[in-house]
């Protein structure tokens, strides 16, 4: 039976031919809004975002719309597309993209190109966490007639560097609208979306910059990160797996890969990679009471008391430490001990 073609689509259409693709996604939305699950609408809507040069949101429309394509499949798809209409990624115009992380210094730009000395001079202090006086920087590149997607999306580097991850959004986005779609800029947006809670956005960005930088650490980190926030935790420990084989001195990365070991009922990995961790910071409350609760669930008490003495002494008022202790001492049986760190872990005593 042929699905009915609502008012919202056909005006999308409409300003899809016209060119008009940011109108047409509004309407999209709207038709969206009333029929989810439309594999006509998402696929539109795919193509859209193609148009724009925001390739993430068109690799989520396409999954969206049939659950048997993957990411690599949009990428081959993306590939081949005619050229009609869509802008042309830089990917591999590479003195087009100013990214701090990949200069080793910084070029010097000639007298008269006032835009692209505040641009440099933005990327200076963003590398030196000058972020405010960086975004100024960026600020004053734009206001000079500075519309390229370079300063573009080194404002919104800035922005983000400083919390401001929906207006850094904004930036990212009008980068690519002008055909800059770096896996760079992905994994940017990707970490923007992830701190506005807005997971799934964040993994399609994640997963098409994957398909061009498969080995990058950073990228990996975030993906993993990201897997498992949304409860996909053997994708999650597989990420991190591969992240630690090449950077094992990192203990944060022990740290997450334990906590999803746990949740796969891998308890001794876990406590190996808490272990891990806490070697490399042994400071860490965090990496201690994890460490500590994994000690309580192999019924290890009397090392998990010593982990908890060992938050205690540094930190007399960590109510979570006192609530593992208290949590050691009911399964020993010792309840009026167990309630009197209760009542230290809720702030009632001590």
């Amino acid at each position: 039976m042929r699905k009915k073609i609502n008012a919202f689509q056909i005006i999308a259409s409409l300003c899809e031919v016209a060119g008009a693709g940011k109108i047409a996604l509004r309407f999209l939305e709207k038709a969206l809004q009333n029929q989810p699950d439309r594999a006509d609408l998402h696929l539109q809507a795919s193509r859209v975002f193609l148009m724009l040069g925001q390739i993430d949101r068109a690799a989520l429309h396409c999954k969206k719309a049939a659950a048997g394509i993957g990411t690599g499949s949009f990428i081959y798809w993306l590939n081949r597309a005619a050229n009609g209409g869509i802008k042309n990624n830089l990917w591999e115009k590479e003195t087009y993209f100013d990214h701090p992380e990949d200069l080793s210094t910084i070029p010097e730009a000639p007298a008269e190109d006032k835009i692209s000395q505040f641009n440099n001079s933005g990327l200076c202090l963003l590398e030196n966490n000058r972020f405010q006086e960086a975004l100024t920087c960026f600020e004053q590149a734009m206001s000079l007639g500075g519309q390229n997607a370079a300063v573009l999306f080194n404002t919104g580097l800035a922005l983000s560097k400083l919390g401001n991850h929906q207006e850094a959004l904004e930036y990212y986005s009008q980068a690519q609208a002008l055909g800059f779609s770096t896996p760079e800029l992905l994994n940017n947006k990707g970490y923007a979306l992830f701190h506005l809670h807005h997971y799934d956005e964040a993994l399609s960005c994640y997963e098409v910059a994957r398909q061009f930088l498969p080995q990058d650490l950073g990228l990996l980190s975030n993906l993993a990160s990201c897997y498992h926030v949304l409860g996909r935790v053997e994708e999650a420990v597989n990420c991190y797996r591969s992240v630690i084989a090449t950077c094992p001195g990192d203990p944060t990365l022990h740290n997450n890969l334990g906590i999803c070991l746990e949740k796969t009922a891998a308890p001794q990995e876990a406590l190996e990679h808490y272990q891990q961790a806490v070697a490399l910071s042994p400071q860490c409350s965090t990496f201690l009471l994890n460490y500590g609760h994994c000690l309580l669930s192999l019924g290890r008490l009397e090392d998990a008391f010593d982990v908890v003495s060992r938050i205690l002494e540094g930190e007399p008022h960590n109510h979570q430490a006192w609530g593992l202790r208290g949590e050691l001492l009911a399964e020993q049986g010792k309840m009026r001990e167990a309630a009197e760190c209760y009542g230290r872990a809720l702030g009632l005593a001590g």
